[in-house]
């Protein structure tokens, strides 16, 4: 139930990859409160009040550097998404 403790002050062993340029910030990262163990966080301020928006997990950290390139695709693309998919918000 409280795992999330174990991840704080710890992120630079849990990063898999950080995009950021100017408003935006694309995070993927090792986690211990989920099911699977990387997710990929967005955060703009077109979405969820500039808040964070988890839109994908991942079982390996293959698949999670995979995801983190395709979301930092995404979001840089010419013309963003109308919505994010999200599994998780949080500040």
């Amino acid at each position: 139930m409280f795992d999330f403790i174990n991840m704080s002050g710890n992120y630079e062993n849990r990063k898999v990859a950080r995009y950021e340029h100017k408003d935006l910030l694309v995070d993927t990262v090792r986690i211990t409160d989920s099911k699977q163990p990387f997710e990929t966080a967005v955060k703009h301020p077109n979405y969820n009040n500039n808040k964070w928006v988890i839109v994908e997990t991942y079982n390996s950290i293959q698949n999670a550097q995979h995801g983190h390139d395709k979301w930092v695709k995404i979001m840089t693309a010419h013309e963003l998404p109308a919505t994010l998919k999200v599994l998780t918000s949080f500040k």
